[in-house]
């Protein structure tokens, strides 16, 4: 049983609300320095598609995600194609030129 589940961690990942142990090697000096315990530590991190391969500029960068957006009844102006758009992801924020597209449902 335990060998099971250790095997449908490793393919599936940890389900929500489990805690785990992480081990973190070559953390910035200034991370350790400021460093209190008992203040939460949000972790984060890439997938392998969102990473740029060795050589690579940060110009070659491409990413893909599939959404539905709808135009909010203040907003006057058209969203198109490639036009610059600011981004909040959780606690992330970025600037991108999205490409739309309409799907038929």
């Amino acid at each position: 049983e335990e060998g099971q589940l250790i095997r449908q961690q490793h393919l599936a990942g940890f389900e929500q609300g489990t805690y785990v142990r992480v081990l973190i090697r070559r953390v910035p000096r200034e991370f350790t320095a400021n460093f209190r315990p008992h203040t939460p530590v949000i972790l984060g991190g890439l997938l392998p598609h969102e990473t740029l391969p060795a050589g690579a500029s940060s110009g070659d960068q491409l990413g893909f995600l599939n959404a539905r957006v709808k135009r909010h009844r203040w907003h006057r102006r058209i969203l198109k194609s490639n036009d610059p758009l600011i981004f909040s992801v959780g606690w992330r924020r970025f600037q991108a030129m999205p490409v739309y597209s309409i799907t038929d449902q």
